[in-house]
């Protein structure tokens, strides 16, 4: 095989979606590499070995990324991820990129079994942020606001967001959290918000009831990621009104599922 590799389209591709299109294996290999750096900075041989790479081609891959602001080195010689990747971040935060997953027919269908308002927020540092939402076509309803952020320890999907963390991260953020009331019903001791989160933990879905916005309810689920940390927390957001004790335990199966078949699909790709 040449040391050098193509970019050129297999004469097999087609132009539907992709479908019947080889990958590229220098962009897959680049995100093989980018995918280990985002467990941590790492020497070429670490890289190398986890991305399952010659150190060779690890290296002229890094160089690359490296021009392009993507991996930065250190006088050490260890990677680390660049600029250009917290630029993407960024983008997804304040919603510039658009949704970073496919699951609109997921949010869609949630919505028409609910009839509610169904929302995605991700983790901001100690805020959550919505970054999708669809809102109940009921005249009365509850919306979150798309792009507007929230204190982390508010609500169901904050509970989310928290509970599925890495330990060592959660105690982190517990740590330096400021359990800011925003209603009278909002947690603002760090005990009982512990408890909450051990519960959601041995659930899988949690709720909450004016924690936000008073007379408003949520339950949600989270969007894992193959290593099960938390990607988003999906939520259905309904008038406490409509959500008795029955309806409260079928949008919690309804959005575990949603919530599982959408992790489901990160997982295998």
């Amino acid at each position: 095989m040449s040391a050098y590799e193509t970019d050129e389209e297999p004469s097999s591709a087609t132009g539907t979606e992709g479908q019947g299109v080889a990958p590229v294996r220098s962009v897959a290999r680049a995100v093989d590499i980018l995918l280990v750096l985002g467990d941590g900075p790492g020497q070429l041989s670490e890289i190398s070995a986890a991305a399952v790479l010659s150190k060779a081609t690890t290296y002229r891959i890094l160089t690359t990324l490296k021009n392009k602001g993507m991996v930065l080195q250190a006088p050490s010689g260890e990677y680390r991820l660049g600029p250009g990747c917290f630029r993407m971040m960024s983008g997804l935060i304040d919603l510039r990129a658009g949704f970073p997953f496919d699951a609109e027919a997921d949010l869609k269908a949630l919505r028409a079994a609910t009839g509610e308002t169904i929302t995605v927020h991700v983790r901001a540092g100690l805020s959550r942020v919505c970054i999708e939402e669809l809102p109940s076509p009921q005249p009365i309803r509850y919306t979150a606001g798309l792009g507007v952020a929230t204190g982390i320890h508010v609500g169901s999907a904050g509970k989310v967001l928290l509970a599925f963390l890495p330990p060592d991260e959660l105690e982190n953020v517990l740590r330096t959290i400021d359990l800011r009331p925003m209603t009278p019903s909002t947690i603002t001791d760090i005990e009982v918000l512990r408890q909450e989160l051990d519960s959601v933990r041995r659930r899988g879905t949690a709720y909450s009831a004016g924690e936000r916005v008073v007379g408003a309810v949520g339950v949600s689920a989270p969007v894992l990621d193959d290593r099960g940390n938390p990607v988003a927390a999906l939520s259905v957001l309904s008038p406490a009104s409509r959500v008795n004790d029955d309806r409260r335990r079928e949008f919690e199966r309804l959005v575990a599922r949603t919530g599982e078949d959408i992790s489901k699909r990160i997982h295998t790709r």
